[in-house]
Order: structure tokens, then C-alpha cells, then sequence
């Protein structure tokens, strides 16, 4: 969404903010995937989290494509991925060996995220109705829900030394220690309508490498604005890193080295690219400078390479990657079904 978290989710997500996000992507990713109906305004209560069983899911095992239907393999580590091939949402773990179904779940399973060791990954799963937060380990077994917020959770982020978690819930920047216990509130969102964009809530996109920051984004239709922002773990310090020229920024991506942060730009006239820019907002460029819809990058472990979907062939979304200066592009899956949200770990 995303990173992350703006195409349209099948999960239902909460609030004024989501509205109005959900909206602007409505047109633009509409390859199968369902519109959200908010109904409810945000809920700012922290509740209470447990961790509330395991099972033991059973991963589909799926030969890597073939070579010469792809460009290329997985250069390093492995990247989990939602994927729509089976006809609804499922967890995907790609590596230079195998294409492999985590979830194997009829409810919609999104928002990857690898934690920092490889070990697990975190999603968010709608398989109780209301997104919640679930971790599992990196061959799908042992999976455990972590948050159970009657309105949902969504966006799961490892924090770099894997101790803590950071989520969106209703427009809310949140961090739970990642065994889903200690959940503090880091934003609290302003009324959309008056508030700045930054202000008014959003969706989270990472933590920065040292881990004293968080960005994410925030999207208003009514205003036709989409902001990437980036604020400090204990709520203070909230900057607007990139929100020129006025259109949508957003899905923000830390780089490994805290650099620069990767996001989608859907410029004026409606074009849906991949930039990068410095923290402080400056340096912005135009990485994929394609037609086609890029969406949802993310950084490897060891920012040599940036993992993207793209809309760029077969009317279809794929996985592609590249290096961080735009070249190098080549695509890793290639299946019938929209494959987006990666998240590269070792």
C-alpha cells in the first residue's frame, strides 16, 4: 500500500483519511482488486494485545518460473509478496530458488514485512473480518495474531533490530513490541478537513535505520495531495519530506543506509512513477520514468537494489526490480494475478 499500502485494499480500512485515499486509487489500480467501504471514524483507544494461538498453515511449495519467462532471479535474500494468482490475497515468499505460498488462507492476506534476522514475517490478514496483525515464521508455520483493535490493524513494520513493531490503525502511527504487547500511540490523527495533510493521519511506511523515526504517508482526495512525512518514534519532530509538486506522494521506503527514501510520485497527469529523495526533501528524482504504473518499492538489506510491481506487461502487475539509480530493470515474477507489497529481507 505499501509500500506501500495505497492500491486498494481488500481489507476494510477505517476512517476519513482512508476515504479519501481509497478513492484516489480507485481508478488507477483496478485489476481486481475490491474498494474498501469505510464506515467508521477513527478510534484512538490502544486496545489491549495478546498474542492469541498459533496453527501451523501449510505453504504450497511452487517451482521458480522458468527461466526465459523472467529477466531475472532474486540477486540476495528473499522478498515476501502479496499476491492475487490464487484469486484472493496470499502471502508469496520469492527467492532465486522457489515461488512460495505462505498464507494458503480464503481470507485476504497483505502488507508483508520481513523481519530484520529473516526469521518471520508480519502481515496484516482479514481472516477474523477486521484486519488484524499476524507474524509468522519465513516458511509459514507458527503463525501467531498479534493485535485484535476492533476497528484493525494494518501495515506491520519490523523496527531495525527487530525488537519492536510499528502499524497503521485508523489513521494512527502505532509501535507494539513485536510480540504484540506494550502498544503505544506515536500520531494522533487531526481532523482531515482543516488539519495539515501530514497532521490528518495515514498509513505507515517504515522505520528509519537507526530506529528513531517512522515515515509514512498521508493522502487526501479532497485536497488531491498525497504527502510522505516522517516523524520521531515518541511523536514529536513530524517533517514533510516530500510534497512537490502538489499531487500524491506516497508508499514511502527508508534505504538501509538512511539515505534516501524510495516512494511512489502519481504525478498530474495521472502517470504513476518511483522516486527517491533525501530525508531532508531534497535531491528528488524520477527513477522508473516509464508509461506504465510503478508502484510500491522497497529497499534490499543491502540498498543495492530497489523491488518494485509494475504494470508494464501481459495487463498485469509484477515484480520488478533495480538498482537505486533507475538502471539495471528487470522483472522476477511473471504469473497471471496482481503480485504487489513486496518486502526484500536477508
Amino acid at each position: 500500500m505499501a509500500r506501500k499500502g495505497l492500491a486498494v485494499r481488500t481489507i476494510p480500512i477505517m476512517g476519513l483519511l482512508a476515504m479519501g485515499v481509497l478513492a484516489v486509487v480507485a481508478a488507477a489500480c483496478e485489476n481486481g482488486e475490491k474498494g474498501a467501504e469505510p464506515t467508521a471514524a477513527p478510534s484512538l483507544t490502544a486496545a489491549a494485545v495478546t498474542a492469541t494461538g498459533t496453527v501451523t498453515p501449510g505453504p504450497t511449495f511452487v517451482p521458480a518460473t522458468p527461466v526465459g519467462t523472467v529477466e531475472a532471479r532474486v540477486p540476495s535474500g528473499k522478498i515476501a509478496f502479496a499476491s492475487r494468482r490464487d484469486g484472493n490475497g496470499e502471502i508469496y515468499l520469492l527467492t532465486a530458488e522457489s515461488e512460495v505460498n505462505l498464507t494458503n488462507n480464503p481470507a485476504e492476506d497483505e502488507n508483508p514485512d520481513i523481519s530484520p534476522d529473516g526469521s518471520k514475517i508480519a502481515f496484516s490478514s482479514s481472516r477474523e473480518g477486521t484486519p488484524h496483525i499476524y507474524v509468522m515464521n519465513v516458511d509459514g508455520s507458527g503463525l501467531v495474531k498479534l493485535t485484535d483493535e476492533p476497528l484493525g490493524d494494518m501495515s506491520p513494520r519490523w523496527s531495525p533490530d527487530g525488537k519492536r513493531m510499528a502499524f497503521s490503525r485508523t489513521g494512527a502511527m502505532m509501535v507494539m513490541d513485536s510480540d504484540g504487547s506494550n502498544v503505544q500511540q506515536v500520531t494522533e490523527p487531526k481532523p482531515e478537513a482543516t488539519a495539515p495533510l501530514c497532521e490528518a493521519g495515514g498509513f505507515l511506511g517504515g522505520w528509519s535505520p537507526d530506529g528513531q523515526r517512522l515515515t509514512f504517508y498521508a493522502a487526501s482526495a479532497t485536497r488531491g495531495l498525497g504527502q510522505v512525512c516522517t516523524v520521531k518514534v515518541d511523536g514529536s519532530e513530524l517533517t514533510v519530506v516530500a510534497s512537490e509538486p502538489p499531487a500524491y506522494h506516497v508508499e514511502p521506503s527508508w534505504s538501509s543506509d538512511g539515505q534516501w527514501i524510495v516512494y511512489r510520485f502519481i504525478q498530474p497527469d495521472g502517470n504513476h512513477e518511483i522516486y527517491k529523495i533525501r530525508p531532508d526533501g531534497t535531491s528528488s528524482t524520477d527513477l522508473t520514468n516509464n508509461p506504465a504504473m510503478d508502484i510500491e518499492p522497497d529497499w534490499s538489506p543491502d540498498g543495492q537494489w530497489i523491488v518494485f510491481s509494475s504494470f508494464r506487461f501481459d495487463n498485469d502487475f509484477d515484480l520488478y526490480i533495480m538498482r537505486p539509480d533507475g538502471s539495471g530493470v528487470a522483472r522476477v515474477t511473471n504469473t497471471l494475478g496482481k503480485d504487489s507489497d513486496p518486502s526484500w529481507g536477508p
